[in-house]
């Protein structure tokens, strides 16, 4: 938590205001479903406040518009903010609000503007995070064609500093700035010269105004890190991983759960992107695991850690992780940090 100023010891009860986007309100407002994906629900956010309500007195604040009419309006007395605001509008969006409160020097939950503008920012967070040692997966960087209309996969790849082992395939292509698997499905795992460019340019089209990731495939297992604290006090609470049935085949599935589909397709995908995000569909099937008992699985999360203090991030989020290759002499890589892990 940013701590600008002390809350008010006084009082049994803290003064909580709420920011959150309500998917509902942007819809209403003519905006596309995907473009609404980040948002939360109605019930969602319901159920938060009425967590928050158990340890104070909640007001409902809203996005950051109606956070910056009630801060025009005259001082608040909160004793604190729980910020879950995705923002609207460019890579700077999730910074929104944090910036807004830290102007005013209010409290708020979770990690501060810059931080959150920089891990928005999937290839740039990749920059720190390799300068600091950490694997990663080699990468190159496409342009936002807005402002590069002649950037291309080919050239971008040239320039990298990783231009030996982008030479090799598969690759994987994604728009480096949203979240929720926007933007990707298995088609960005690329396997030829010719689906690169197509994919490269299909996005650039998409996301105009972001830069495109050119990543090595990481063909590993995969796993989501539960972090919580800050700096010293920041620590893992939880390693769950990502089964791929195309892997697994002979991986238990709970006959009780109550799946949509066993679409043959989808039980052969190996990218967790937003088609399988939105399909309730067995593949993948989501593995709690204890790092305790696993070395492997603690290198997992001693890689996620450095990375969550690295990049400064605070109070509580999700990093993603996946190996390089499979077998046993596998190395966890860093993927990306994501602040929705509700």
């Amino acid at each position: 938590m940013i701590n600008s100023r002390p809350p008010d010891t006084q009082s049994s009860q803290l003064k909580i205001a709420f920011t959150y986007d309500r998917r509902s309100e942007w819809l209403a407002l003519g905006l596309s479903e995907e473009q609404c994906a980040e948002y939360e629900g109605d019930m969602t956010i319901e159920d938060i406040a009425a967590v928050l309500r158990q340890s104070g007195h909640v007001e409902m604040v809203g996005g950051v518009r109606a956070l910056a009419k009630r801060l025009a309006a005259g001082p608040v007395d909160w004793d604190v903010v729980f910020n879950i605001c995705e923002g609207y509008g460019g890579a700077g969006r999730e910074a929104q609000a944090p910036a807004l409160l830290e102007a005013f020097g209010i409290n708020h939950t979770f990690s501060d503007a810059a931080t959150l503008a920089l891990c928005l920012d999937k290839g740039r967070t990749k920059m720190v995070i390799e300068h600091h040692g950490i694997p990663t997966a080699p990468f190159a960087c496409v342009p936002p064609r807005a402002w590069s209309p002649a950037s291309s996969a080919a050239t971008a790849i040239t320039s990298s500093p990783h231009r030996d082992a982008l030479m090799a395939f598969p690759l994987f292509v994604k728009p480096s700035s949203v979240s929720t698997g926007l933007g990707i499905s298995q088609t960005n795992k690329i396997t030829n010269n010719e689906d690169l460019e197509t994919v490269v340019n299909d996005l650039a089209q998409r996301y105009p105004t972001q830069s495109i990731l050119i990543e090595k495939f990481l063909g590993g297992r995969e796993f989501t890190v539960g972090i919580v604290g800050t700096g010293a006090a920041a620590r893992v609470v939880g390693v769950r991983e990502l089964v791929f049935l195309k892997f697994n085949p002979n991986h238990p599935i709970d006959p009780n759960l109550p799946y949509d589909t066993y679409d043959p397709a989808l039980l052969e995908f190996d990218v967790y992107g937003h088609q399988l995000k939105k399909a309730w569909c067995p593949n993948p099937q989501h593995v709690d695991r204890d790092p305790a008992s696993d070395p492997v699985l603690k290198a997992v999360a001693d890689v996620a850690l450095r990375a969550w203090n690295v990049l400064g991030c605070r109070d509580g989020g999700r990093i993603d992780i996946r190996h390089d290759v499979m077998g046993p002499n596998a190395i966890p890589n860093f993927i990306e940090v994501s602040f929705d892990f509700i």
